[in-house]
């Protein structure tokens, strides 16, 4: 007993899609439509300032090399909780916690503690920028935290040192867009509107492998396994 065995015929397959191009278009359009569902309500609009910090090292080169060293190895300390609640109790807004500025606020360094990085900051009057970047759905406030982490971690690392050898450099004087809500939401719609019409095509061509329908003379003969008697031609009037 002949069987058929599974084939998949590429130019099937493909007249398949364009014949039920409307279930592919209808199933992207109700993909989209959910996504635009799930995100009638975008999340708000993001903004980020920077503010930054540095050693100044004007004084002899131990000064230098202590202020450089304490910048670099007490980095965690600029986003701990203690300066965090310093920095809400200088900004003084009671919707404003410790909390809500360590979540907000991320820090960098502009260089590694090393003998060489010392030596060339120490020449140049200062050494190892570190920037408070603080983000808000209010473009002031977010000014408002970068500016008050500076200073927070400014004075601990005076305090640390027993010398103000830790200044802000630069305050927040703007901000810029981190997050665009409008943006993103239409990255999900479009993103559920491709998966869908990826899906319908999966559907149709997973169908169309699997349908056992004979079409062709090939597949009536089992891929030319049973011989041919004669073929009865298509009549049109």
């Amino acid at each position: 007993m002949y069987k058929n065995d599974l084939e998949i015929d590429v130019g099937r397959c493909m007249r398949a899609l364009i014949k039920r191009v409307s279930f592919t278009l209808l199933m992207a359009l109700l993909s989209f439509i959910t996504g635009v569902g799930l995100t009638l309500n975008p999340e708000q609009d993001k903004f980020s300032a920077v503010a930054t910090v540095y050693a100044a090292t004007d004084g002899n080169y131990s000064d230098a090399t202590n202020a450089v060293t304490a910048m670099n190895a007490y980095l965690n300390v600029a986003s701990s909780y203690k300066i965090c609640q310093r920095a809400a109790l200088i900004i003084g807004r009671a919707d404003v916690s410790a909390e809500d500025l360590q979540a907000a606020t991320s820090v960098s360094t502009s260089a590694k503690a090393s003998k060489a990085a010392t030596t060339a900051s120490f020449m140049n009057s200062s050494a190892t920028i570190i920037s408070f970047y603080s983000s808000s759905t209010d473009p002031e406030l977010s000014m408002e935290m970068a500016d008050a982490m500076a200073q927070s971690y400014a004075l601990e690392m005076n305090d640390i040192l027993n010398k103000e050898s830790v200044k802000v450099l630069d305050n927040a004087y703007t901000y810029s867009k981190s997050y665009n809500a409008d943006f993103e939401a239409w990255k999900v719609r479009i993103l559920f509107g491709i998966v869908g019409f990826i899906l319908a095509c999966l559907i149709v061509i997973f169908c169309e492998i699997l349908d056992t329908k004979v079409r062709t003379v090939r597949e009536a003969t089992i891929r030319g396994n049973i011989p041919v008697i004669g073929i009865i031609p298509d009549y049109k009037d």
